[in-house]
């Protein structure tokens, strides 16, 4: 053993030697030849001893061919001789995408062994023949190429001892390309000047064909393998494209630039290149493909967070005499109505950017390219794990799957995955494009283009839990996913697979009883409202909570009315324009919230959604803003949230809300327009909102105790309605003071049976009750002119709105805290079930913001005087409130007797929203003659007369 290898050491010198002594290169360095072919891995018939090596060529697509690979470099004449133009130092063979080898079909050799044994291992784990001339003499050595133990950061290894020079080809995948395998050969001993190598590879090596080149102990030939046939090497299963190998060297004298990452840098010149291409092959018809698939939620309970595992299984032949199964191309797969993007699983995401997956393409090119350097994304974007079952390795590839930063990655859409495989020396990383239905969000993924790598099981498990990535279907029962797989071997080998997987919601979340159907889910919200302190007569923040539980009906539009008396102060508040709205929906999330559309004095109030399924929904924040008249309400809420979930952003949302204001009762009611339910195929799944309107000074508490309540209405997605009822009662009413005013004034003629015009001005103090009531006796000296009621308007007009201008007898105006200007408007008469017409003042807001206000006073006769008693007043501040009924032809009021003779005083009664009451005896004002000026005018008559 050792003398042969002191003569392989002295052979190798003399190589070297002759290379040194070479003169310089008269020709460029490169590839005098280079060929590639195929050939049938059987014989029916042994060979004769002078065929050994040959088999008849074959271009069967997935057959278990050998692989015959052969070149020449360039040489040229020196001194009477034939040699080298350059030393080879580094070769790179890219084979054909969809050739593979199968390296643990047979034992593994050692480099310990190999060079222990003069070159040989075992001859069952011969894998081929390397054969090499290494001058001109026309002599080829025949030397074996074993399959080699890898560590674990190659692909597979073959290798071959050569005059005590290891040759090791190191197989790998061009994973920043199509995946093709790669040979490389790297730092060539400069003494093994290679004028030509063949490479053979069986494609079943234990097969006895074999045997005549199988090496044994002491070089002795042919020789038995003794193991079990199981294919080596496949060739590609796909007819529809030429076969293209290409080689890469250069050489001792100009060696080649190489990346960071150690692959060369084919772009320095210093590389040669020379390709070898095959036409395609044929009989793709008879490739088998029957995958199968289960695909399934990590949860059997319904409307709850989930992961997902799903297998594509891939049978795979073991015959060598047969074909291996196509490869898959294309798979797409596609999940039941209602298993759907969960926003819950937003809750810390992030996402990998092109850079951090090593995107080689550009964004939005779906066939995308990668680098080779393992994937770099943040953890946070980690949504679940990969696991690869293959025939070529004994041990699973693992790997993790990404969320793809939105809009920037390889289909420019909002929801990509990254798969991301390593080991074994490779790096696969492969792009999912996932497309939500706008409709019902139903999800198809879709992998295009496939690495040519075979694979028996591909497992994606998505993680469950709390922020599981999916929400389950809402209701119990059979769902299944589909999927469309199309192999490579694709049109011929017929139309794609469809293999489905069925599975059964069988609980409802939290272990509650499941709905069979939609319209069976419950549809019982919580509701909670009211001010964040019960204080009377005080501005506090008003809180609306609305929550809804797991497998319920979803929100859609809410009515709310807050108990009487609950009010907001508009004054110093501006509108949110129309225009503005509409530019704040037509942003996205991200843009709102850096420039919110609405102007900052417009805000009242913040809004919190929580959406998403489980006990961890996804919270995002909004504002509220005051905007004028909607929907023939004079005034409205726009309820403006970012829907920014995450890394993911679907727009901005915008809830408008009419605010209908009761005229006789001051009572608000709030009804919103349908909550939006899918965004951009994203359900929101809203599982609460809660509203706060907290502008300081904003929102006023009613100066009544009494209780009260809020009340309103949840129409769900389905057309359900459930009611809404929340106790509402305020406390420390009786620290409110009232004391309000009257002055009342009469203008125009005074003696009996004229008709004077009446000014009435009430007003009241700041921090007191509100007026509830009042009462109005107005003295004997008043009678009603029942003369002048002419025109009265009726009910039917009043709630028209078109009552005649002849029921018009005075006007009205009132001045509040709440508003920046006064209310105005007329005074009518209109229909009673009284005996008299009531008198009812119109009070209305500018056209901008058509706030209307009455309040119906019901006329009677007491203690032969006049009456007036509006029993009902809204329970909100006013400071002063000025009425005029007119006189003369239109005047109601018609003097009894002279009113300048005596004082004629009116009696008043008020009460208050906190049930105080105040009473007063106000003189009515006139403009009487002074009675000094009288006498002093009958003095002097008097006196001409008695000259007369």
């Amino acid at each position: 053993m050792k003398t042969a290898k002191t003569t392989a050491a002295l052979i190798a010198c003399l190589a070297l030697l002759g290379a040194i002594g070479a003169a310089p290169a008269l020709a460029d360095f490169g590839f005098k030849s280079f060929s590639v072919g195929y050939q049938e891995p059987f014989d029916p018939t042994p060979p004769q001893p002078e065929e050994v090596g040959t088999k008849p060529a074959t271009e069967q697509a997935g057959i278990h061919a050998d692989s015959v690979t052969r070149f020449e470099f360039n040489t040229v004449q020196s001194n009477g001789r034939t040699i080298l133009d350059e030393i080879p130092r580094n070769i790179q063979v890219d084979l054909p995408a969809g050739f593979y080898g199968n390296p643990e079909a047979l034992p593994f050799c050692t480099v310990a062994y190999l060079t222990d044994h003069d070159g040989l291992c075992n001859p069952s784990a011969q894998v081929g023949v390397l054969t090499i001339s290494i001058d001109d003499s026309g002599f080829e050595l025949e030397i074996p190429a074993y399959n080699m133990e890898a560590t674990t950061d190659e692909t597979a290894v073959v290798a071959s001892e050569v005059f005590g020079s290891l040759i090791r080809i190191n197989i790998s995948a061009r994973t920043d390309g199509d995946y093709g395998l790669q040979a490389n050969i790297d730092n060539i001993n400069q003494g093994l000047a290679l004028f030509m190598s063949e490479l053979t590879l069986w494609g079943a090596p234990a097969d006895e064909v074999n045997d005549p080149l199988r090496f044994g102990e002491f070089m002795m030939r042919p020789t038995s393998a003794g193991i079990p046939v199981q294919p080596f090497l496949s060739a590609p299963a796909r007819c529809d494209t030429p076969l293209t190998t290409t080689i890469h060297a250069d050489s001792w004298q100009n060696p080649g630039r190489r990346n960071a990452d150690r692959t060369f840098d084919l772009s320095d010149p210093n590389w040669v290149t020379t390709s070898a291409t095959l036409p395609p092959l044929k009989g793709c018809d008879a490739l088998d493909f029957q995958p199968s698939l289960t695909a399934r939620p990590t949860t059997n309970a319904a409307d709850s967070p989930s992961g997902l595992e799903v297998d594509v299984h891939v049978p795979q032949s073991v015959d060598p005499e047969g074909l291996s199964t196509a490869q898959l191309r294309t798979a797409e797969v596609v999940l039941p109505e209602g298993l759907v993007i969960n926003p819950s699983g937003a809750n810390g995401l992030e996402t990998c950017s092109p850079s951090q997956i090593g995107l080689n393409t550009p964004v939005g090119d779906p066939r995308a390219h990668f680098n080779k350097l393992p994937a770099a994304c943040p953890p946070a974007s980690r949504i679940g794990t990969v696991e690869v079952d293959t025939p070529v390795f004994a041990d699973p590839l693992k790997g993790s799957v990404y969320a793809a930063t939105p809009t920037q990655n390889p289909f420019g859409n909002l929801l990509t995955i990254y798969v991301a495989i390593e080991g074994r020396g490779l790096v696969i990383k492969l792009a999912g494009k996932v497309t939500p239905d706008p409709r019902t969000g139903r999800l198809t993924t879709t992998f295009e283009e496939a690495p040519q790598l075979t694979f028996e099981d591909f497992k994606l498990n998505f993680f469950g839990g709390a922020f599981g990535v999916l929400r389950t279907p809402p209701t119990c029962g059979t769902y299944s996913t589909t999927s469309t797989l199309t192999p490579w071997s694709a049109p011929d080998s017929g139309p794609p697979a469809t293999p489905a997987d069925s599975y059964a919601i069988s609980q409802g979340p939290g272990g509650k009883s499941c709905a069979s159907s939609p319209a069976a889910l419950p549809h019982a919200p919580s509701f909670e409202a009211g001010s964040t302190a019960a204080l009377a007569g005080q501005y506090r923040p008003f809180v609306v909570n609305l929550r809804r539980d797991d497998g319920s009906q979803e929100f859609s539009e809410v009515t709310l009315s807050p108990p009487p008396g609950l009010v907001a102060k508009l004054a110093g508040t501006e509108m949110c324009s129309d225009a503005a709205i509409a530019a704040a929906a037509g942003k996205t999330g991200a843009e709102e919230k850096a420039v919110p559309s609405c102007p900052a004095a417009s805000e009242v109030g913040s809004v919190f959604a929580a959406a998403g399924a489980g006990p961890a929904p996804y919270n995002t924040p909004g504002k509220a803003y005051l905007a004028g008249p909607y929907r023939g309400a004079p005034l409205s809420l726009a309820i403006v949230t970012p829907a920014v979930a995450g890394p993911y952003d679907l727009g901005t949302i915008v809830v408008r809300t009419a605010l209908q204001i009761d005229p006789a009762t001051a009572k608000i009611t709030a009804k919103s327009d349908p909550i939006p339910s899918i965004l951009e195929g994203i359900p929101l799944d809203v599982r609460s909102v809660s509203i706060r309107l907290d502008r300081p000074d904003f929102t006023l508490n009613p100066t009544s105790c009494d209780p009260s309540e809020v009340s309103g209405s949840l129409l769900s997605t389905l057309g359900s309605s459930s009611p809404l009822n929340n106790r509402f009662q305020l406390a420390e009413c009786g620290r409110l003071g009232f004391k309000p005013g009257l002055e009342l004034s009469l203008k125009g003629g005074t003696k009996r049976a004229k008709y004077p015009a009446l000014t009435a001005v009430l007003t009241t103090r700041p921090g007191d009750a509100n007026l509830a009531s009042v009462q109005v006796a107005l003295p004997r000296s008043e009678f009603l002119a029942q003369e002048h009621i002419g025109t009265v308007c009726t009910r039917v007009q009043w709630a028209a709105d078109a009552c005649p201008q002849a029921s018009v007898y005075g006007k009205v105006t009132v001045e509040t805290p709440l508003l920046g200007y006064p209310l105005t408007g007329n005074v009518y008469l209109r229909s009673s079930d009284n005996k008299l017409p009531d008198l009812v003042p119109d009070l209305r807001g500018p056209a901008f913001q058509p706030i209307r206000f009455e309040s119906a006073g019901r006329t009677d006769s007491f203690r032969g005087g006049i009456r007036n008693t509006f029993s009902f007043i809204p329970d909100v501040p006013f400071t002063k409130l000025t009425l005029q009924l007119r006189g003369g032809k239109k005047g109601l009021l018609v003097n009894s007797r002279d009113i300048c003779a005596t004082t004629n005083r009116a009696t008043v009664a008020f009460t208050a929203h906190n049930g105080l009451s105040h009473s007063a005896k106000p003189a009515l004002k006139t403009k009487c003659k002074k009675a000094g000026k009288a006498k002093k005018g009958k003095a002097a008559k008097g006196k001409r007369g008695g000259k007369r």
